[in-house]
């Protein structure tokens, strides 16, 4: 089975160690896992996400045990390149980034502001973080290989059916006519892919290489169905 650890500023593994992923468990009866960034800026250990509909978070980390840390094989240039576009992109755009389940594409940040402003135009906790490894021209997720999986499209819907009220009529509708056409990234795909890339990838990894150890993590982390 698959160790995760709990993140402590003790099990972090050190200190020249810049960027990483944490995953949790937001939700045990939906069954809804969250994913953020860890990253290492200003001699300091933070946490940066997209949590919800115009509602980020750039804090320092601190220790959980139902923070689970996943520390991927990348070079000390990227975890640093990384680590200093995220906490921008974070401190420029507070708040501001829209939650959207069927991202339809396009360009979402010039010079680290966000300008996706079209309706439908939106990221999700996780691929907020593929947002982040393509802008760097990273080598990451491909998610042109990403496969729809049992309950996705009952999860988009419900997602949406919960922040309705905080979304203009507009952003919604925008959303559900492309739910079956975009696919899903989940959280424990960004955690998964955190432990297969390795810094001498030259080709991000496909969906075949991530889905096994997905499936772990929300065994692990939810128990089987």
């Amino acid at each position: 089975m698959l160790r995760l650890t709990p993140l402590s500023l003790d099990s972090w593994p050190t200190e020249s160690l810049r960027f990483g992923f944490a995953i949790q468990v937001s939700d045990s009866a939906s069954r809804q896992l969250h994913v953020a960034a860890l990253y290492r800026f200003d001699n300091c250990l933070k946490i940066g996400d997209l949590q919800s509909h115009l509602r980020t978070r750039r804090a320092e980390a601190r220790s959980s045990n139902h923070l689970f840390w996943v520390a991927p094989d990348l070079s000390e240039e990227d975890q640093r390149i990384l680590a200093a576009k995220i906490d921008a992109w974070l401190d420029e755009n507070e708040n501001m980034i829209p939650y959207s389940v069927a991202h339809p594409g396009g360009v979402v940040f010039r010079d680290n502001v966000w300008i996706g402003n079209e309706p439908g135009q939106g990221l999700t906790c996780a691929t907020f973080i593929v947002e982040l490894f393509n802008e760097l021209g990273i080598p990451f997720i491909n998610v042109e290989t990403w496969q729809e999986r049992i309950g996705d499209i009952e999860w988009a819907e419900w997602i949406l059916s919960l922040l309705s009220e905080n979304m203009p009529p507009e952003h919604i509708k925008a959303q559900k006519e492309k739910i079956g056409q975009t696919v899903r990234i989940r959280p424990s795909d960004i955690a998964a892919a955190g432990y297969v890339v390795t810094q001498e990838m030259v080709a991000p990894l496909h969906f075949d290489e991530v889905n096994p150890i997905s499936e772990c993590i929300e065994n692990t982390l939810l128990g089987h169905k």
